[in-house]
């Protein structure tokens, strides 16, 4: 059987669509309590998104660090103070820190 080729716009289309299934899975198993497989289905996404330049639009919702799913208050600590969000990894402690943006009003 010949290979069909794909486009590079075509393998981007695939290749964001995995990265959401492989995201819900992640989102699935960690909350199952199965966090060693959220974190290879995460590290699994991150690949594929760095491999066909994809965005992961799921920024906030693993640690960077030991790719750890986060699922609050289970394995992350998320405070607010002083004009930003905190968020602690429990796993790692890895910290990461995003400006809090004031609400428009209108």
């Amino acid at each position: 059987m010949a290979r069909r080729h794909v486009s590079k716009r075509g393998a981007k289309d695939i290749a964001e669509e995995r990265v959401d299934i492989l995201f819900e899975e992640a989102s699935s198993e960690a909350r199952k309590g199965n966090d060693e497989r959220a974190k290879k289905y995460v590290g699994l996404a991150l690949r594929m998104s760095e491999r066909h330049k994809v965005k992961a639009s799921h920024k906030r919702t693993y640690c960077p660090e030991c790719h750890a799913y986060f699922v609050p208050p289970r394995n992350v600590r998320v405070r607010t103070g002083s004009g930003r969000v905190s968020m602690t990894c429990l796993s790692c402690g890895h910290v990461l820190r995003y400006p809090l943006r004031a609400k428009k009003e209108g």
